[in-house]
């Protein structure tokens, strides 16, 4: 008998990786490709999607059956029909559905139920489902929020420093950017900051977390502010529900699976409001949303305009 499998993607900022699983859920392979978030660059992140997707039906044997894409992005290109059909031209026009990225984390964190997902990585947003009807609150990029994600945490930090700098205070984040950028004086930093990608930004935030670990003060504020300011988008998620409310919130991204300061933040000012909360840390294999998903727009490649 032909093994039937499926394939997810977690197309992100920095990487894109493919999982593929045969019908009872178990992992037949991965693999990776560069990044997938197509709002920054559209056809590198399509061709990246792709390329993990066709290593992987190289190398197994069998029939897949859909390829679940979830793409950070998706959410400011839009069109994602568009978009699906066009990953589908590349990858032997199979059936291909594309959602954003917190969405597909949102499948695979909750295994189904009712809940919502956090991410905090290179961006941020809240996914809440109830009933089949999807709440969504956030994640409208690095520019107009974000909040809580790696990029906003190194931005605050950045705007910290520079403020210091220019009142010519102390302040531990300026020496940590200047070493971080090679550069002696402080205002030497943001034109570097301007010509970073997202991703390299947000890769700031561990090293502002850990002066915070030591106690630091200025990166401290840094902290519970953006802890904050992602705790009210929950809190904002959770009081759109209807009565009963699904109270399981799963936590994912680099930020909140790394940061116990930040978490435990987040947390304590949840319960504050919703007592009942209970919160866990997903194990981040996004792409096992696939095995979850319910829907049928699946799309097949059907523009034959050149592409």
């Amino acid at each position: 008998m032909t093994l039937k499998y499926q394939i997810g993607v977690d197309a992100g900022g920095t990487h894109s990786t493919a999982i593929a699983y045969d019908l009872d859920g178990k992992e037949l392979g991965r693999a990776e490709s560069g990044p997938g978030q197509i709002n920054t660059d559209y056809e590198a992140g399509i061709n990246n999607i792709a390329s993990a997707v066709n290593e992987l039906l190289n190398k197994i044997d069998g029939d897949c059956m859909r390829v679940l894409a979830g793409i950070s992005g998706l959410s400011v290109v839009g069109n994602a029909p568009e978009v699906a059909a066009t990953i589908s031209s590349k990858i032997n026009n199979l059936p291909t559905r594309a959602i954003t990225d917190s969405l597909l984390a949102l499948y695979s964190g909750l295994e189904g139920d009712d809940g919502a997902l956090v991410i905090a990585g290179t961006g941020s947003v809240f996914n809440g489902l109830q009933d089949g009807h999807l709440i969504a609150v956030g994640g409208y990029g690095a520019i107009l929020g974000d909040e809580g994600s790696g990029y906003a945490i190194a931005k605050s930090a950045m705007q910290s420093a520079l403020l210091s700098w220019d009142k010519r205070e102390d302040n531990a984040l300026i020496p940590m950017f200047t070493e971080l950028f090679g550069v002696e004086h402080m205002d030497e930093c943001n034109a570097k900051f301007y010509k970073m990608s997202n991703s390299e930004v947000a890769s700031m935030a561990v090293h502002v977390a850990k002066l915070a670990d030591n106690g630091d003060p200025d990166a401290t504020k840094i902290i519970e502010e953006q802890a904050h300011l992602l705790a009210r988008d929950i809190i904002i998620g959770l009081d759109r529900y209807e009565d009963p409310k699904p109270m399981k919130i799963a936590l994912t991204g680099s930020v909140l699976a790394n940061n116990a300061m930040m978490r435990g933040l987040i947390e304590d000012e949840v319960k504050a409001k919703y007592p009942d909360a209970i919160f866990s840390v997903s194990n981040g294999e996004n792409a096992r949303g696939v095995m979850y998903d319910k829907s049928k727009d699946y799309r097949y490649f059907t523009n034959h305009e050149d592409r």
